[in-house]
């Protein structure tokens, strides 16, 4: 009895420091392979950590402070299934070996210089014409071609970074401006911050300082935070103006009501009628999705039996069945469904939230089977990875500037399965599909190490 209780009392410690030892140790691994590597599978753990860890501890850590937005099990039930998962899910990344040394992509542009600035010039026309395009017409059926040619602007800006390496902060910090404009106009910031994360690949060398690297990392978490304090009052204006205010003044001025109150500009920090630590607590809802695997795991199977892997077939036949043969399969729409049924939570009209990958595994198979789950995940982008590196770019490092382009999706932590899969795969096929039509024009997308022009 007394060893029962001492293991249960060591058992709970575990989970609890294991959680913050885990986040540690990610971002010092990220900091470190950070301009010696391209290192996508420490990102993808990082941003996941942020959100399912950091998150759901600052959720436990100020309790109930809304009538949803609230961690529904205890600390020790969500991290006791939570950290595992994402414990296996970084070893079924680590399990299979991706070379992606900065050096040999340096080499690369050294050798092609010439060849590349083309290839980045007419990248960046194609993504710049589809931003265009998308913005002044709406069509359906290629709406997700020209978003993610858009997308081609970022994959572009990479580009240029290497070939003026001496002019790389200045070409970040252009692409930065340009992105940051255009989520102005939109409202939404998501396209804005997981473009700048790829962006920061290629900002840094093996001589930049660990120093360095954490200062500039460190900026760009104050920023992020910024962003999220502002960004709903600074969405009220400008939606409700129906583009009457100008964008720029608009956000200028959320931030003085926010950080330089004055007179004029208390109206505009009222508008939520919020509380300076209610404003707090809905910064750390954004963050936190943990609330919503929470939901999951105390809806699932009290309320809602398990899911059987059903939604993850789904999202499967979703993409690789092609709708012309297949015009019943389900599509990105069906990610809402699935949110209703499995959390428990009705949204409203033009609310969408995401079940994250770990939570969509829990609904589907419980903590285990989503331990097992989360490991197979954890393997399949490993093995997309060098697919991507070894078959379809046939060992050219020039690859990983278009990981922007396949993970995109990925590497959000909220996003539902269906929606991953959906991006990955239409995402691998536009880019076979750009790179045989320029073959077939003599130019070729990804050129070898020694292969010069």
């Amino acid at each position: 009895k007394i060893f029962y209780k001492l293991f249960e009392r060591f058992n709970v410690s575990f989970k609890r420091i294991s959680a913050v030892f885990c986040l540690d140790c990610f971002l010092l691994l990220f900091l470190f392979k950070l301009g010696k590597e391209v290192p996508l599978k420490e990102l993808l753990i990082l941003i996941a950590s942020f959100q399912w860890i950091v998150g759901a501890k600052i959720g436990y850590s100020i309790g109930k402070v809304h009538y949803r937005y609230y961690m529904y099990v205890d600390e020790e039930t969500y991290m006791g299934y939570v950290v595992p998962g994402l414990i296996l899910f970084y070893l079924g990344l680590s399990i299979i070996k991706s070379n992606f040394q900065r050096d040999d992509l340096v080499v690369v542009f050294e050798q092609n210089r010439n060849y590349l600035l083309k290839i980045a010039k007419m990248v960046l026309v194609v993504g710049l014409s589809s931003f265009v395009i998308s913005k002044l017409t709406r069509v359906p059926l290629l709406s997700f071609i020209f978003y993610l040619s858009s997308l081609l602007m970022y994959v572009a800006a990479s580009y240029f970074m290497l070939i003026y390496p001496h002019r790389k902060r200045l070409i970040f910090l252009g692409a930065l401006v340009f992105m940051f404009i255009s989520s102005l106009q939109s409202g939404f910031f998501h396209d804005l911050i997981i473009s700048a994360v790829f962006l920061v690949f290629f900002l840094f060398s093996a001589k930049t300082t660990y120093l360095s690297k954490l200062s500039i990392i460190t900026v760009g978490f104050a920023f992020l935070y910024i962003i999220q304090v502002v960004k709903s009052e600074y969405r009220e204006i400008i939606w409700k103006s129906q583009g009457n205010v100008g964008t720029i003044a608009a956000f200028v001025e959320v931030l003085e009501a926010e950080f330089a109150p004055t007179a004029s500009t208390a109206s505009i920090k009222n508008l939520n009628g919020s509380s300076a630590e209610e404003e707090q607590n809905n910064i750390n809802t954004r963050l936190n999705q943990g609330w919503i695997i929470s939901k999951i795991m105390e809806n699932v199977p009290k309320n809602q039996d398990y899911f059987w892997g059903s939604t993850i077939t789904e999202a499967i036949e979703s993409a690789i069945l092609p709708r012309f043969l297949f015009p019943n399969k389900k599509g990105a729409e069906q990610a809402i469904i699935n949110f209703k049924s499995m959390s428990g939570i009705d949204l409203n009209a033009g609310t969408s939230m995401g079940l994250s990958v770990i939570g969509e595994f829990y609904g589907n198979y419980g903590v285990v089977g989503g331990w097992l789950a989360m490991f197979i995940y954890g393997v399949f982008i490993a093995v997309t990875i060098k697919l991507l590196m070894q078959g379809i770019a046939g060992g050219s490092p020039i690859i990983v500037l278009w990981f922007l382009l396949f993970f995109f999706q990925v590497v959000k932590a909220e996003t539902d399965f269906i929606k991953i899969i959906n991006h990955l795969s239409k995402s691998i096929l536009f880019f076979i599909f750009l790179k045989f039509a320029l073959k077939t024009v003599n130019i070729n997308l990804l050129p070898q190490k020694n292969e010069s022009k």
